[in-house]
């Protein structure tokens, strides 16, 4: 009865309960008694124009459907596990007193895995604020339908109408930015709009020095266009436990102390505080002041080794999929150059992902593994645009297995060691040809 309230066009019932109940639905419907026998008798062509919601106990093994459904249209996908984000923000949001906003980085797309998916999920949350990189970031957000504050904390403005179309909040780096900002504000009619002022505490990129900061209170004090909503810096070593370096991370904290205080006497209401990053969470908690930013925690990767992080879940994971096997004797060489000679008889599967999907070339010729079959196995040859080639000799995979690149069984941090990189160019570089695919368990 619910099937016909709900105008679902075709009902598909798998299990022994439901092959047993099949007498209960419309004739059209169809049943199997598992999924295997589904597999079996159905194949992508038999779906298209279609919204299909799978469900079902995680023992009936329904994931092997979506994987044939995802690989109709795209043989590679970046699955971004969205309970998995809502897991990790909980985690450190049990770090923190319960007064404590999170602002969560979303910045170059979610780190990768798609900003508005996430950004909607933060919010469902109760995270205080979201921070993007560029005005069209946000821009983007807004017209997906995110409502919550949004920070833009990239180095210049141009679209000023943009940004106070949609409510983004900038940051300040400079008295020139902050001259700039308050002729436009005052220009589009705008006032007592919110700024977050940036203080160069020891990161040597962008912000105020303490010596600069009576002349920004006192060009803030004459004007109300714009106010002074947070007042932030960047830890630059916290996530690197050492004693020269925890020694200059208090030095930031107490320079952060005295510009923070030195901004706020000018002004009488309360301006929110800010300078904790993902690794400053869990290592300073002391000093997590109004607001923490959460960043590359939020996505599941672990930054210290010290097992505080051990709570974390993987949110990304890049799959493929075994579209070739062939078998080759001892002596053949494989790829690009000729670089990759087997040394015995070999089972070589091809993948459909290169360098262009954001496969990193590096790791050819055995410096970067997959897992396919039960088993880890190493890339041969060189990987080329589009596809790379893989030793799967000792296991028992087949044409259309599925084949992880990264994701529970290959940690991104472990390829960004062999890569002699950090886990946010990992992510940042899976190509936007890869479809990403958004789940909830």
């Amino acid at each position: 009865r619910l099937v016909a309230q709900r105008r679902i066009s075709r009902f598909i019932g798998i299990g022994p309960e439901m092959l047993r109940h099949s007498a209960l639905f419309a004739a059209d419907a169809e049943f199997y008694a598992s999924t295997d026998a589904f597999l079996e008798a159905r194949s992508v062509s038999d779906f298209a124009n279609e919204q299909i919601l799978i469900k079902g106990s995680p023992k009936f093994g329904f994931s092997r459907i979506a994987d044939m459904l995802e690989a109709r249209m795209n043989e590679t996908v970046l699955e971004v596990n969205l309970d998995a984000v809502a897991s990790n923000f909980n985690f450190y949001r049990s770090h923190l007193r319960p007064d404590t906003l999170v602002v969560c980085m979303l910045k170059a797309s979610g780190y990768g895995a798609g900003s508005y998916e996430l950004a909607k999920t933060v919010q469902d949350r109760g995270a205080g604020y979201i921070a993007v990189a560029v005005t069209d970031e946000g821009a983007d957000l807004r017209k997906a339908g995110i409502t919550m504050p949004i920070m833009v904390l990239n180095p210049k403005v141009v679209d000023y109408h943009t940004l106070f179309a949609n409510r983004l909040e900038p940051e300040i780096y400079s008295l020139d930015m902050a001259r700039e900002i308050i002729r436009e504000a005052r220009k589009y009619g705008v006032s007592d709009y919110p700024v977050h002022i940036k203080i160069d505490t020891g990161m040597h990129r962008l912000g105020f020095f303490k010596e600069q900061l009576p002349q920004l209170v006192e060009l803030l004090q004459s004007q109300s266009a714009i106010r002074p909503a947070s007042v932030f810096s960047h830890l630059a070593v916290a996530d690197m436990p050492s004693e020269a370096m925890d020694s200059y991370t208090r030095q930031q904290f107490a320079y952060f102390d005295e510009c923070s205080a030195l901004l706020q006497q000018g002004f009488k209401h309360h301006i929110l505080r800010h300078i904790l990053n993902t690794a400053g969470i869990l290592r300073f908690p002391d000093h997590q002041f109004d607001m923490v930013r959460l960043g590359i925690g939020l996505y599941g990767i672990k930054i210290l080794n010290d097992g505080s992080e051990d709570g974390l879940r993987p949110v990304s994971s890049l799959n493929t999929m075994v579209i070739s096997i062939k078998e080759w004797p001892s002596g053949t060489t494989i790829g690009y150059g000729r670089r990759g000679v087997l040394s015995r008889p070999s089972r070589i599967a091809t993948i459909p992902i290169g360098y262009a999907d954001g496969l990193n070339r590096h790791l050819s010729n055995g410096v970067g593994q997959v897992f396919v079959g039960g088993r880890r196995c190493p890339i041969v040859g060189n990987i080329c645009m589009d596809q790379c080639m893989v030793d799967v000799t000792d296991t028992d995979c087949q044409v259309g297995d599925r084949v992880e690149i990264f994701g529970e069984h290959i940690p991104v941090s472990e390829i960004a060691d062999a890569l002699g990189t950090i886990p946010y160019e990992v992510l940042t570089s899976v190509s936007t040809r890869v479809k990403r695919v958004y789940y909830r368990e």
